[in-house]
């Protein structure tokens, strides 16, 4: 079937990695994708910078995107804290998630008596912070919020790393509670995408490193999956564990394979 619109992860599909150096190809790919006139959106379940910030670091190496065209799991959280009409929030994650739901109108404490526990990348989390998270979740019947469950991320040396999802995973066990999980691969994520293109999700293609979370999630949607090895996985071979109907239906080595001749490869 046709590929009328693209939904493209960031880190490992467009950049390699944090060091935000473009992916041999992927320039040329969306300089492509835009000639011939499809919708296309960023989805990232980036938590340590804003939206501006992506978008300014993609244009430094060649990419010309808006804010408009990229959907964070952050800016999908602030609108599931102001749902729950939360206000004190204990947040998981670097200084400038911190500061991004602070700017967002969030009363930001290290404290356990919060209204929610908002979990993100947090790369010098310590025991304690973790008990906080804790003692939130399980003695004042706080909000548990992930922003993902990604297992690893590539870091700004290369190397793989434990993502959100290890955290997520350390909280959900002790208190026994599991998360709202807000970014990729949650349903509400992908549907807001689809909305902002017009498309249906037969009609749209997801591409990413993480064949576990986007692309399964991507699957279970009734869209169609392309899996590059560009990042997360150099071996395609990850993908014997998933059930073979949330397989990626395209396994290519970057972005730009995915072209052939000018033409996607998913064209009639």
């Amino acid at each position: 079937m046709a590929v009328e619109g693209l939904l493209l992860d960031v880190e490992g599909v467009l950049v390699a990695d944090k060091r935000y150096q473009a992916v041999p190809g992927a320039v040329a790919f969306i300089r492509r994708v835009r000639e011939l006139g499809l919708p296309l959106r960023l989805i990232t379940n980036n938590t340590t910078d804003s939206r501006s910030a992506i978008v300014e670091k993609l244009t430094r190496v060649g990419f010309d995107f808006t804010a408009a065209e990229t959907h964070t799991c952050t800016s999908a959280a602030v609108a599931r804290l102001r749902e729950l009409r939360a206000t004190r929030c204990l947040v998981l994650g670097t200084a400038n998630l911190r500061q991004m739901f602070a700017d967002a109108g969030f009363t930001i404490v290290d404290e356990s008596e919060v209204d929610a526990v908002v979990v993100g990348l947090d790369t010098d989390l310590t025991f304690e912070r973790l008990r906080l998270a804790c003692d939130a979740v399980s003695r004042h019947s706080a909000a548990f919020i992930a922003l993902h469950r990604n297992r690893l991320y590539p870091d700004a040396e290369g190397r793989n790393a434990p993502s959100v999802g290890a955290i997520v995973a350390a909280i959900a066990y002790a208190t026994q509670v599991e998360p709202t999980v807000i970014g990729k691969p949650s349903p509400d994520y992908y549907q807001q995408a689809l909305t902002d293109i017009n498309l249906p999700p037969e009609r749209v293609a997801v591409v990413s490193d993480d064949p576990f979370s986007d692309l399964a999630g991507a699957k279970r949607m009734g869209m169609q999956a392309a899996f590059v090895l560009s990042g997360k996985y150099a071996d395609a071979s990850v993908i014997e564990t998933i059930p073979r109907a949330e397989q990626p239906d395209i396994i290519v080595g970057s972005i730009g394979d995915l072209l052939v001749d000018g033409e996607l490869r998913w064209s009639d």
